[in-house]
C-alpha cells in the first residue's frame, strides 16, 4: 500500500473485520472498502426511492416520467 494509517476501533470490531476477511479471503482494508461501497449503494437506493415517491405524488412529474417511458419503449421497438 502506498500509504497507511492507524484507526482506533474496539477489539471486537477488529476481530470481526479479521473474521470476515478470513472468510472472504480479503484483507481488513478490502473488507472496509467493500462495506463502504455497500453503504454508498444503500444510500443511493434510499435517495432513489425517496425521489420515486415524490414523483409518484406529483402529477406533472408522473406525466413526464410516463412520456419518457413511452419514448424509451419507442426507441427499443426500432
Amino acid at each position: 500500500m502506498a500509504g497507511t494509517t492507524t484507526v482506533k476501533v474496539q477489539t471486537s470490531t477488529r476481530d470481526l473485520l479479521l473474521q470476515i476477511g478470513a472468510t472472504r479471503h480479503q484483507s481488513a482494508d478490502q473488507v472496509i472498502l467493500a462495506a463502504l461501497a455497500a453503504m454508498e449503494r444503500d444510500e443511493r437506493r434510499k435517495v432513489a426511492a425517496a425521489e420515486a415517491r415524490a414523483i409518484k405524488d406529483d402529477p406533472a412529474d408522473l406525466a413526464e416520467l410516463r412520456e419518457i417511458q413511452r419514448d424509451m419503449a419507442a426507441l427499443h421497438e426500432r
